[in-house]
């Protein structure tokens, strides 16, 4: 019997996992990136005798790799780092640093003098929550949804009990948890992973300090989180995947229903049995096959993720003060972090984190030097479509930076490169320049997210963050298996259960 050809548009790592999986259910799988080079925005910068991370620098749930791993039946292709601490918090006036551990008496003994019963607050918040990610783990996040009955249905047999977490925000179940706002600020920072602010995340996604801080922590990767990239595209080369590069989609050939072709910037057509996209699942609806519920008014009012302005540095010297992560936040969160993605904030003292990069992976940077990469969270060009002060803003992070750790950074730097939402949404098609796919709001989860099989093109599916379950590297993994499973389903094939 002839193998069924799969063609994957995009090789970011949702894309990758689901080439992985393909093969080892035996398809015959071809990929086309847009990029001279594979990752999506779990990219590699080189620059000036420096190494950076583009996009990502640490992930959770590690075990999401382990079962991509063990169902493919591959040996691990790279190492982790299982960062301790996790990150530092310094807020601007506030004399101390917060250096937060899983260890449960180290982080107690950083907010003794401003959160009494830390401890056995925080105990109660992490089982909590851990009892709600255990109780939705397998009926929401690994699930495929046929309808709205399904998930609903799904949503019914999750414990009554979680129901308050549907109506509330981050911000106020953490104000329920805790009485500083230390504390509500340093862990509300894991609605910003999603690309959100903890007043506009809905409490549910609480459970992120569950896994943080008890169930998994953050992990890097040896030699880099590009690694995860090479690892995998190393394996899909020796199962026969050929991926080309520097080829862009930009339309479709249809028939009865049915994808018959996609078709590249130079006329080229693509043809396989089944498609994968993992373009951003709502963009790609809206550009290639022009659909009027994804067209750019529509899509403008949905909600997106934050933007990133990313700045990397090479520096002359070392930055031993700093650890791996360190959030750098001001004294005005709450009108902060409501404004900033609409611009409703001034960038004279922007938020900012800070990740340094040589620290847990030294050939990032000359012997002596570092590499440093810096995330500002802005908005999108919905809010702020003119960039032209991206230097004035960096200027801005550098010298903020530079004030706060002591380190004269202005007269270490040897190499700079500053990227806008205007770049980032030119290199990997990010709808107005948004960093992370669609927002995480109650009505834009679950079933209510653009669906993983195409609505029309029965033999069209998508993989990434704007699809299910949603937005960062564990959830790209699972999303892989949601879609690639789909795709089984569809096709027939049984070997997979």
């Amino acid at each position: 019997m002839k193998q069924k050809e799969v063609l994957i548009v995009g090789t970011g790592l949702a894309g990758l996992a689901s080439a992985l999986r393909l093969t080892a259910a035996g398809y015959s799988v071809t990929m086309v990136e847009k990029n001279n080079q594979p990752g999506g925005r779990l990219n590699l910068l080189e620059k000036d005798g420096f190494k950076f991370d583009l996009g990502p620098t640490f992930f959770s749930m590690s075990y999401e790799f382990d079962e991509l791993v063990k169902s493919t039946g591959i040996e691990y292709p790279f190492d982790f780092i299982e960062l301790d601490p996790l990150f530092t918090v310094n807020i601007d006036g506030n004399p101390k640093n917060y250096t937060i551990y899983k260890d449960i008496e180290k982080l107690a003994s950083q907010f003794e003098k401003i959160e009494p019963n830390f401890r056995g607050k925080m105990e109660h918040h992490l089982k909590k929550t851990g009892t709600l990610y255990h109780d939705t783990e397998d009926k929401i996040v690994h699930h495929n949804f046929n309808s709205f009955a399904e998930y609903a249905g799904q949503l019914v047999r999750v414990p009554l009990k979680h129901s308050p977490l549907l109506l509330k925000t981050m911000w106020q179940e953490l104000c329920g948890s805790f009485e500083s706002k230390e504390a509500r600020m340093i862990f509300s920072l894991v609605g910003f992973f999603l690309g959100a602010t903890p007043f506009d995340t809905p409490a549910v996604y609480s459970l992120l300090n569950y896994i943080e801080l008890k169930h998994d922590g953050y992990h890097n990767v040896r030699g880099g989180m590009y690694e995860i990239v090479n690892g995998l595209v190393k394996i899909l080369q020796q199962k026969g995947v050929k991926i080309h590069y520097s080829t862009e989609i930009v339309q479709a050939e249809t028939q009865d229903k049915k994808i018959n072709a996609l078709i590249d910037q130079f006329g080229n057509q693509w043809k396989a049995d089944y498609y994968i996209i993992n373009s951003d699942a709502a963009w790609f609806r809206g550009k290639v096959f022009n659909r009027k519920k994804y067209n750019e008014k529509r899509l403008d009012k949905m909600k997106w993720t934050m933007a990133p302005l990313t700045i990397y540095l090479g520096l002359n010297g070392k930055l031993d003060k700093l650890q791996h992560h360190n959030y750098f936040l001001g004294n005005n969160f709450d009108q902060y972090a409501k404004g900033v993605f609409k611009n409703k904030v001034s960038f004279e003292k922007p938020y900012y984190y800070v990740n340094v990069q040589s620290k847990n992976n030294p050939e990032y940077a000359p012997e002596g030097k570092e590499s440093l990469f810096i995330l500002c969270p802005s908005p999108d060009l919905r809010f702020k479509p003119d960039w032209s002060d991206s230097e004035e803003i960096a200027q801005n992070i550098i010298d903020d930076l530079s004030t706060r750790t002591g380190y004269p950074i202005n007269e270490m730097i040897i190499s700079k490169t500053v990227l806008t939402p205007v770049h980032w949404g030119k290199m990997f098609n990010l709808y107005k320049g948004n960093g992370l796919g669609l927002a995480h709001d109650m009505n834009q989860i679950g079933w209510f997210r653009p669906h993983n099989q195409d609505e029309k093109f029965k033999n069209v599916f998508y993989t990434g963050a704007s699809t299910i379950p949603g937005t960062g590297l564990p959830m790209a993994v699972i999303s892989s298996k949601l879609t690639t499973e789909k795709l089984f389903k569809y096709d027939g094939n049984l070997q997979t259960k």
